[in-house]
């Protein structure tokens, strides 16, 4: 399934005032992202390792040691794949876009989870560097925390 075509809801308001090669450029890595809470929201594990490359570095918001391969980030995310689908449902809020170049973008922005049976939503800080690799959006950093109250 192609999210890029799906997901249509990233704010541009960041866009301003760029060409649009650059806006293409963001919005195809922003669709990165977009994919991975697409995994999430679906308790789909191996869905959010296939977004990653096999070089990425990776800190999670419980990770005690940096992941250095899909490998590690599969075992980071393997109890994802037991949560009943719906159980969370995670939306990009904030996200901005720096092109480095025509095949690296960085992103930086907040996201939320809400949780099932929760009066309150979860949010987190995330940055993370995407690559062009071979005509495919990968995501080579990864680093997310959660926003202080």
């Amino acid at each position: 399934m192609n999210m890029k075509k799906l997901i249509t809801s990233i704010p541009l308001m960041f866009l301003a005032n760029v060409s649009s090669g650059q806006i293409e450029v963001k919005q195809e890595a922003l669709s990165v992202f977009q994919e991975f809470l697409f995994a999430y929201n679906n308790s789909d594990a191996e869905g959010i390792v296939n977004l990653f490359s096999e070089d990425v570095i990776f800190w999670g918001t419980g990770s005690k040691a940096l992941a250095q391969n899909t490998g590690e980030i599969r075992q980071y995310f393997s109890q994802i794949s037991q949560r009943p689908v719906g159980q969370r449902f995670a939306s990009a809020k904030e996200l901005s876009a720096l092109e480095l170049s025509s095949g690296s973008v960085l992103i930086s922005g907040v996201w939320q989870v809400t949780m099932e049976g929760q009066a309150n939503d979860t949010f987190f800080r995330v940055s993370l560097a995407t690559s062009l690799r071979n005509g495919v959006w990968e995501i080579v950093q990864f680093h997310n925390s959660r926003m202080p109250e």
